[in-house]
């Protein structure tokens, strides 16, 4: 699969979160309905003038998806990351765009090959710095490192 696509699923994936997590429209969508409503359609981005289609990759997708639905739990993983931080405020009073994006990746970390973990973690800062602030950007960079290194996820 194209890097391109595999980049524009990711940032389906995070949308997918931010939207039936935090603003519990049609709160049991599934992701057949998402993929309906969202393929193809006009993107914008932050700090940039045009819009693009969004053309994402339907099974990748629905594995990002069936993974976060069926194997993540996310108090665990709201847990660990105020564990990894030493700063006042917690995950709960993040921006809801920050914790769609820290789930997303979190989740697809647990599912992905060792040696591309790299590749994921990129690809996921790169849409952090679209979405979100540098100062945003630079602790979700922290937490997910430590996520990381937590759970020995790039050892082999």
């Amino acid at each position: 699969m194209q890097n391109k696509i595999k980049s524009k699923t990711r940032l389906a994936f995070v949308q997918y979160i931010f939207q039936s997590e935090f603003l519990n429209t049609e709160k049991h969508e599934s992701i057949e309905d998402f993929q309906h409503h969202f393929y193809n359609s006009n993107i914008a981005v932050i700090n940039e003038k045009e819009e693009f289609i969004l053309k994402f990759n339907k099974n990748f997708l629905k594995k990002l998806f069936d993974n976060y639905k069926n194997n993540i739990d996310k108090k665990s993983l709201i847990i660990d990351v105020n564990n990894f931080i030493n700063i006042e405020r917690k995950f709960e009073k993040w921006n809801r765009t920050l914790k769609a994006l820290t789930f997303a990746i979190l989740s697809e970390l647990n599912i992905t090959d060792k040696k591309k973990i790299n590749i994921v973690f990129d690809d996921y800062l790169n849409i952090s710095k679209s979405l979100v602030s540098s100062k945003e950007t630079k602790l979700f960079n922290v937490v997910v490192q430590k996520y990381i290194d937590k759970y020995e996820i790039a050892k082999e």
